[in-house]
């Protein structure tokens, strides 16, 4: 997208379900409220929940409604209208790879403005009606086989997970600056800029086939080359001398409650 002549870049920004997004002032024909009926803009536009054809669920009404110069014209209700600002001296991102092809097409990157993360999208890419967006594709589990000398334990959704010391470059805290990615975002709970650059946050039990669901702590780690994170309600800290407990890749530790799941990220994510 170039810049404009004078330097500025004029986005809206807004948030639609419990994602945010920044989208090009040009792109966009009109902001307004929804007609009496909520579902469409003085009668003659259909509003259409931007959440919901994204694939996420419907929107609290009434919203507010975007209309994007696109064809055919698309107005959609969003949940809030955050401002209209210039964001060229804003730090911004490239999304990291895996996040699925239909996010790919939608936006490529992501801005940071006023420690919000947004994600821009292209408007002529969004869909005009549900059901097009698939969330990635699901990574197939691996566990590891052999007991690992020293690991960082954590806690999320009630289970215990470990991984290798080696694997771990930090643990922070989520931030006002983490995004929820728009709708079924499979395993990944959402992301977050960190140094230079973008991370995905995955949900280790979503990776297992259950929820994703973001959490306060973020396990940040390196697997084959790619940055990546995991969600942690808490920490437990580090831990040697694991033993091999009942259940294939579970292991016990002394001063630890419960078996401890190791995922092998490096054959997961190579």
């Amino acid at each position: 997208m170039p810049p404009y002549e004078s330097g500025r870049r004029l986005c809206l920004l807004m948030e639609a379900g419990d994602t945010r997004f920044s989208v090009e002032a040009t792109s966009v024909m009109e902001v307004a409220a929804p007609g009496p009926d909520e579902t469409s803009l003085r009668g003659v536009l259909e509003v259409k929940d931007l959440s919901v054809l994204l694939g996420g669920e419907p929107e609290q009404t009434p919203g507010m409604v975007v209309v994007f110069d696109v064809s055919p014209t698309l107005a959609v209700r969003v949940r809030s209208i955050v401002e209209v600002a210039d964001v060229a001296p804003a730090p911004h991102f490239l999304l990291p790879s895996g996040l699925g092809d239909t996010l790919a097409a939608l936006s490529r990157s992501a801005v940071l403005h006023k420690e919000r993360l947004y994600l821009e999208i292209n408007a002529d890419a969004l869909p005009h009606e549900p059901g097009t967006v698939s969330p990635p594709p699901k990574l197939p589990v691996q566990l590891v086989g052999t007991a690992p000398e020293r690991s960082l334990v954590f806690e999320s959704q009630g289970r215990l997970f470990g991984l290798p010391l080696s694997l771990i470059s930090q643990v922070v805290t989520r931030g006002p600056a983490f995004s929820s990615l728009p709708g079924k975002s499979g395993a990944v709970a959402g992301v977050m800029p960190h140094g230079q650059a973008l991370w995905p946050l995955y949900s280790a039990p979503a990776l297992l086939g259950g929820t994703s669901t973001a959490e306060e702590l973020l396990v940040l780690a390196e697997a084959e080359g790619r940055s990546l994170g995991l969600c942690a309600s808490r920490v437990l800290g580090v831990h040697p001398r694991f033993e091999p407990a009942e259940e294939p890749g579970e292991f016990t530790a002394p001063g630890i409650p419960a078996p401890v799941l190791f995922l092998d990220l490096r054959r997961m994510f190579s």
